[in-house]
């Protein structure tokens, strides 16, 4: 049967400076399966049977591991070319530790019109499936919809000459999967992404489960309209109110087997103790996963 199991986040950790096996222990001691960790934080712990032998001993799996596609779409063609010649390597680090799913993203804007973009990014992510054919991995891509950021996100974007809106919805993320006809990149679902850009029920339903990689789940102030809503003014799932026990029944009935992690970015949570914080993550999901219908375990 399809499980949506929480993963501990790295934004639970409250800006607090954990180790990478201080964050394992978190997470195994305050009842979460599993945990996300990047390459890079395993690598500098130790070997991969060092890493497994963490993991194994605190009764957690790897959530997401990050760091297995290390160019974004539109990264200049030496770097992107670079980057998918490690994937088959990377990748193997990520099976040998349990894993399958890794994380990335997908640009909100680009540097040119989005009629020019697309075919350049449907190239791009048919190499990405590729290289990722026959690892074991699959890469969730973030897509931003949320309508307002910080300022220095907007300079980060304009700095670049990135001005021109491209994939800002789960439509326009289906959308160009399609085009691919996707096998290993898939879709980083954020409830905050899908509901600041007026994502409906409808349109998870009719997204595979297949392509459904990963999930973050937050929620919004019930007093701030949708087209209003601040990617760093999260609160809680069960605070506001979007409909997250609608979202995660659809989520689930596509087939649907992975992890959901809490990313309430901003400052509701900031300050908040780690162990505090993974426990209120998993105290604040309960409700919603009993009205969806679902288990926590």
């Amino acid at each position: 049967m399809a499980r949506i199991r929480p993963t501990l986040h790295g934004s639970q950790l409250g800006g607090g400076n954990l180790s990478f096996e201080e964050k394992v222990v978190l997470a195994g001691r305050t009842g979460y399966p599993a945990v996300d960790f990047s390459l890079a934080e395993a690598h500098a712990y130790g070997d991969n049977a060092k890493v497994r032998h963490l993991l194994d001993a605190n009764g957690v799996v790897p959530g997401t591991i990050g760091g297995v596609v290390r160019a974004g779409v539109f990264s200049p063609e030496e770097e992107f070319a670079t980057a998918l010649e490690h994937v088959h390597a990377l990748a193997a680090d990520v099976v040998a530790l349990g894993g399958s799913t890794t994380g990335g993203g997908i640009s909100r804007f680009a540097a040119m019109p989005k009629a020019e973009a697309w075919p350049i990014a449907v190239e791009r992510l048919k190499r990405m499936d590729a290289a990722l054919d026959g690892t074991g991995v699959r890469i969730g891509l973030e897509f931003l919809g949320c309508p307002v950021y910080k300022p220095e996100t907007i300079t980060h974007w304009t700095s670049r000459g990135e001005t021109h809106p491209f994939i800002q919805s789960l439509a326009e993320t289906n959308e160009i999967l399609h085009e691919v006809k996707s096998r290993n990149v898939g879709i980083t679902l954020d409830s905050y992404h899908w509901y600041g850009s007026d994502g409906t029920i409808a349109q998870i339903r009719e997204t595979p489960g297949a392509w459904i990689t990963l999930l973050h789940i937050n929620d919004g102030k019930s007093d701030v309209a949708r087209h209003d809503l601040h990617d760093f003014d999260r609160i809680m799932p069960g605070e506001g109110n979007f409909p997250l026990a609608d979202w995660l029944s659809a989520i689930s009935h596509t087939g649907f087997d992975g992890f959901v992690a809490l990313e309430v970015l901003g400052p509701r949570m900031a300050g908040v103790a780690p162990e505090a914080y993974a426990a209120a993550g998993l105290d604040c999901l309960r409700p919603i996963y009993a009205k969806a219908g679902l288990s926590l375990t």
